[in-house]
């Protein structure tokens, strides 16, 4: 429908939404969708979409679907094509509109004069007859081409690619990358925007299908494998079978075509390239992307450096006794044993399971350190709430992230930062939690003769991000570990410790009562219904920030995150009139909302939980939202920002490590199956402090209790770490010293 830009109603300019109202001379505005007010010839309607004209100098051509909502009936514009002006007077308002940078309403009419209609095809096809105006400098003229061809190819290319969903943030991207020749380059080899950060295969793929590209082209085979590579990347690989992996992308790049369109030995040639150039590394039939494979080499040589830095071993036995009677406790042999480790090596590893003393070794490891006089101390963990359960539970009150303590601000940040870590004396909690890239740099700004200590529970979930750091840390047989299996606990939640050691010991006959309650429910919508039942209950009762909903699954069924969001959400915060609203995405979020940050940015870390304090308008015109969380750390964000934070009434187990809840209510059900496994159910029943509720199956529970075989991940860690280590120790002319403790660790 051919139209004219009249006024602007809301405009975001973060990603580019905008709520514009048109003017058509076209009948095909239906009645409901004509503003009433609007008396003049044709018609005016509200357009929504992203990026639209904006200008009254060109008309436009949109194209999209007619869509009611609270507001009425409006267009939801898919795609536009602009019109320029053919008139004499159309050229002079264009170009006098603003929108050429260099050209005013008396230039504008100089140039007409001298060209009339045929002053675009000048622009485009011979610009250097522009130096015949009087006042067009050579200069001037390279100020105006360059505003003109950039706004219509920008224009272009944006009227281009709406259909395809690409934001107007990543085709500024594209016209960074690519200039005037953006378009030509999207329709003429757009696996070239693969090398965007931003763009998918998939998005791009179909953009090359819309313009017949060939299905073999080079350039979409490279697209194709680093999108199998984030794939695995995502199940926490660091490589894959080289075999199994070229037979991925082969199946992949020949969806939804007939017949074979791309061969393997295609697919063969780009992996060689990409491992000639350096990009991939091949080791023992193995493929790994470079970065990756750097991480996994990197963290393993630096471990080493520090585990084998000579120290001065001192005798603490003195100091255990005092530490003991000053802190009013007992210790075990084996928290005795983690203790002298820690100060008889430079690295250590101290792991057990709710209730087995690992905060009460920290405290006496702090206060042996302070008493031999050993200088700064870091406490740290991988994300903001394992921290600051760290700085609660041992009364010291510097502990911070580890993405704090290096100076990265951002997950996307470089890794090449500046200085090392000061302190002496390094206690890193929760390293389950820790991938290999933020491993690999924490270990890299360590200085030699540093002492470290890694607290862990070898049998919650590894990290989110790829590699099994701690897992693989802790089986090497290289770094002195401490078990410690010795239930301390006992008042408070312990049927929940109890429970946890009987999952350890494959023992699946959980005992339920006060404390770790079990709700029947024989399909996903009946537990649905029970955990809002119970949750209801639980907020009136504890409050909300007292009462956390885990489970496996994401996306699918009723019992799902997104699923159990929506139905809590409208429970606990409906909508009301005058409550404000700001969507971002898919999304929409109210004011008082319950929300988890899901990236390490601007001094929040991935998985902290929060509310949003206030919606309003800012000062440009857009929405804004003020996310609140804990320890007083505020942040205001934009819209596109906010894609960054979603709801927490409902969260993943995976995304509850290093979190600790009063209680917890897990629906646990057959359908979960994938998801059935022992690590995944572990880490989500001890992450309750006082109530777990179960709803759902004990058949499934017995399922995953018995299930230990579905979390090994694609890494070689261990392995470099007892490489390097026996080659560091052969340069020295040494025999390894740990055959003590080797033997233990193997049997874990």
């Amino acid at each position: 429908m051919r139209c004219r830009f009249v006024r602007e109603i809301y405009h975001n300019k973060d990603n580019g939404f905008c709520i514009f109202v048109y003017h058509t001379e076209s009948t095909e505005v239906p009645e409901a969708a004509k503003d009433p007010n609007y008396k003049g010839k044709g018609a005016r309607f509200t357009a929504t979409g992203t990026g639209l004209p904006d200008t009254e100098a060109t008309e436009a051509e949109l194209t999209g679907n007619w869509v009611k909502n609270k507001y009425g009936l409006q267009l939801q514009v898919e795609s536009y094509e602009e019109i320029l002006p053919q008139t004499k007077e159309g050229i002079k308002g264009y170009l006098s509109s603003g929108m050429i940078k260099g050209i005013g309403p008396k230039m504008a009419e100089l140039i007409v004069e001298k060209f009339g209609t045929r002053t675009f095809d000048v622009l485009d096809n011979y610009p250097d007859s522009l130096l015949e105006i009087r006042g067009i400098t050579r200069k001037k003229l390279d100020g105006i081409l360059l505003s003109y061809q950039g706004s219509h190819a920008m224009r272009d290319l944006a009227a281009y690619l709406t259909p395809f969903k690409v934001t107007p943030r990543k085709i500024q991207k594209i016209y960074e990358e690519f200039g005037n020749a953006a378009l030509d380059t999207v329709k003429n080899q757009p696996f070239a925007l693969c090398r965007i950060s931003g763009f998918g295969f998939l998005t791009v793929d179909e953009i090359a299908k819309a313009n017949k590209g060939k299905p073999d082209d080079p350039m979409r085979i490279e697209g194709c494998i680093w999108y199998c590579v984030e794939q695995d990347m995502q199940e926490g690989h660091l490589y894959q079978d080289k075999q199994q992996f070229q037979r991925k992308v082969y199946e992949q790049l020949n969806k939804g075509y007939q017949g074979e369109a791309v061969t393997e030995m295609a697919v063969y040639k780009v992996l060689y390239r990409l491992v000639m150039d350096k990009r991939m590394y091949y080791e023992s039939g193995a493929l790994y992307p470079a970065n990756m494979y750097g991480y996994e080499c990197d963290a393993a040589k630096k471990l080493v450096s520090l585990l084998t830095t000579k120290q001065e071993v001192q005798d603490i036995t003195f100091l255990l006794a005092e530490a003991q009677k000053e802190l009013g406790i007992s210790l075990s042999p084996k928290q005795e044993e983690g203790v002298r480790k820690a100060f008889r090596h430079p690295v250590s590893i101290i792991t057990g399971g709710p209730g087995t003393g690992k905060t009460t070794v920290q405290k006496v490891l702090l206060y042996v350190h302070e008493k031999l006089g050993g200088g700064s101390v870091l406490l740290t963990a991988p994300t903001g709430r394992a921290s600051r359960r760290m700085a609660e539970s041992t009364g010291w009150q510097d502990a911070m992230t580890m993405h704090s303590a290096l100076g990265l601000t951002s997950d996307e940040e470089s890794e090449e930062l500046e200085g090392m870590l000061e302190a002496g004396f390094i206690i890193a909690d929760e390293f389950t939690m820790s991938d290999m890239r933020l491993s690999c740099i924490f270990f890299a700004h360590i200085r030699a003769g540093s002492r470290l200590v890694l607290v862990g529970d070898v049998d919650q979930l590894p990290s989110v991000g790829p590699g099994n750091v701690f897992r693989e840390l802790v089986q090497c047989g290289v770094i002195p570990v401490t078990v410690l299996d010795t239930i301390f606990r006992q008042a408070e939640g312990s049927r929940i410790i109890a429970n946890a050691k009987r999952m350890q010991e494959n023992d699946a006959a959980l005992d339920y009562g006060a404390g770790f309650s079990f709700i029947p429910a024989g399909s996903a919508a009946e537990a649905a219904e029970k955990v809002q039942e119970l949750y209801r209950a639980s907020v009136d009762a504890f409050g909300m920030d007292k009462v956390q909903v885990l489970t496996p699954y994401r996306k699918t069924g009723e019992a799902s995150v997104n699923a159990l969001n929506e139905r809590l959400w409208e429970m606990v915060n409906p909508k009301e009139e005058g409550k404000p609203e700001i969507r971002s995405g898919k999304r929409t979020f109210r004011l008082g909302d319950r929300i988890i940050h899901n990236k390490n940015k601007n001094q929040i870390s991935n998985g902290d939980i929060g509310y949003i304090k206030n919606i309003y308008v800012d000062e440009d015109g857009s929405e804004a939202a003020e996310l609140e969380f804990s320890e007083g750390r505020s942040v205001k964000y934009g819209s596109e920002e906010l894609e960054m934070v979603e709801h927490a009434y409902a969260t993943t187990v995976h995304k509850s490590q290093g979190s600790e809840y009063p209680m917890v209510i897990l629906p646990w059900l057959p359908m979960f199956y994938k998801m059935l496994r022992r690590n995944i159910f572990y880490t989500a029943v001890t992450r309750a402090g006082v109530q777990v509720a179960i709803i759902g199956s004990k058949r499934a529970v017995c399922t995953a209790i018995h299930n230990t075989e579905c979390d090994r991940r694609n890494t070689r860690l261990g392995e470099r770490v007892i490489r390097e280590y026996s080659r560091v120790l052969e340069e020295k002319g040494k025999q390894p010293e740990n055959d003590d403790y080797r033997q233990e660790v193997i049997n874990l």
